[in-house]
Formats: C-alpha cells, structure tokens, sequence
C-alpha cells in the first residue's frame, strides 16, 4: 500500500510540473511531420489538464491513510491539488502575458521590416518567430507552424486575435488580409498602439505605488508621532496635575 501510494505521489508531482510542449515546426510538413504535431497537440492538452495530477495526489493521500478517513483526506487532498495547480497556471499565464507585451513592440517592428522588404505576412511571421525569445517567440513558431503546414492563414490571424496578448498584432495582419490595405501601415500603426498602451499600463502602476504605499508609510510614522509628539504631552499634563 505504501508503495502504491508514494508511486501515485510521483505521478501527481510529474504531472503537476508540466514540461513545455514542443511546438509545431516549419519542416513539418510532411505526413509523418503531421502525426507528429497530431500527437502532441493531443499530449499538450493531456499535460495542461489538471485533472491527472488531481486523480493521482487524491489516490496516493487516499492509499497512505486507508479507510473511510483516507476517502476523505483523498477528496480534500484532490481538492487542495486543483487549486494549486489552477493558481500555478494563473501566474505562469500571467508572467507569459507580461513577456508578450514587454517584446510585441519590437517584434512588430521587425514584421514591418520583413514587410516593406518585400515579405509576405506569413513568411515575416515565420522569420520573426526564429530571432524572438520566451513567450512571444514560443506563440509565434506555434503560428508559424501551423502555416508551414497549409493552415488557412485568415483562421491562424484571428487565433492570434483570440489570444489578449496577441489581439493586436492579430486584428492588424487580419484587418489588412481581409480588406486589402497597406499590412506595413497596419503595423506600424499597431506598433503605436502597443507602445501607446504599455506606457498606459506603466504610468497607472507608478501612480498605484504611491498608494499602495501610504498604508505601510503610515503605519511606520503613526508610531513615531505618537511616542514623540502625543506620549510627551500627556505626560506633561499629568506631571503637572500631580504637582
């Protein structure tokens, strides 16, 4: 039993700590490239579910203690895991997220220069997703993928439209696909917008931190005028009362 149950305990914390899925590569364009991005979307989305790490803590909680108090210390223990593993994924979502957008004004740069080069948008997206890093460059070699391996490109846009990180580099090359325009003004003008937001975001965090920080300024002050200012004063009239 207690075998069972540090067994099940090492499949939840391999299952918990997920390691990232390769994704899908432009010489993958062949039928055997095609399985194998087949098989590890459908691996991807078996890693991403939180419910096998779920499963095996609450079994191996449930095995170790045994009994009708082990069912019930599986089912909290189950319940204990899903919530970390859902706050682990907010904040690894979250710090992805903030990656994007601290590199989606350069990266769009670089589109417009693959662009005005004489690049479609496709193969502009295939070349910036080779030189870009962490989360940003992960989304794109994904899209890039998809489109070395005959994706419909309007449908690979407005997946990245989809995604709130991406939404505006997604709407631009969609926009521009759709109505015919100019992509290079398109994305310059995305460019823009992106910036424009970040420092957005940037001036409302600075004006926050002021007051986020008036509470532990005053609690750290409060203390100080009460013993200097407040304290001796009291003292005194009571000095002079006793007199």
């Amino acid at each position: 039993m207690t075998t069972l149950a540090i067994l099940a305990a090492a499949v939840a914390a391999a299952l918990a700590i997920q390691p990232p899925s390769r994704p899908p590569q432009p010489g993958d364009s062949s039928r055997a490239g095609r399985q194998s991005v087949l098989k590890a979307s459908t691996l991807k989305r078996w890693q991403e579910s939180p419910w096998p790490a779920v499963g095996a803590a609450a079994v191996a909680t449930s095995v170790l203690i045994g009994g009708l108090a082990g069912a019930v210390a599986g089912l909290v223990a189950g319940a204990a895991a899903y919530r970390w593993i859902s706050r682990a994924e907010s904040g690894l979502i979250r710090r992805q997220r903030a990656e994007i957008e601290r590199d989606l004004p350069f990266a769009v740069d670089l589109l417009v220069a693959c662009v005005a080069a004489g690049r479609s948008p496709a193969a502009a997206v295939i070349a910036v997703a080779e030189v870009m890093p962490d989360a940003l460059g992960d989304r794109l070699r994904e899209a890039s993928g998809r489109l070395a391996l005959g994706a419909d490109h309007e449908r690979v846009w407005r997946d990245l439209a989809a995604d709130p990180a991406l939404a505006p580099l997604g709407h631009a090359i969609a926009r521009s696909t759709r109505t015919g325009s100019s992509i290079t003004t398109a994305l310059a003008r995305c460019a823009d917008d992106v910036r424009r937001q970040r420092r957005a975001r940037a001036d409302t965090v600075a004006r926050g931190v002021g007051v986020r920080a008036a509470a532990p300024l005053g609690a750290c002050f409060l203390p100080a005028f009460l013993l200097i200012g407040v304290v001796p004063t009291i003292v005194g009239a009571f000095g002079a009362f006793a007199v």
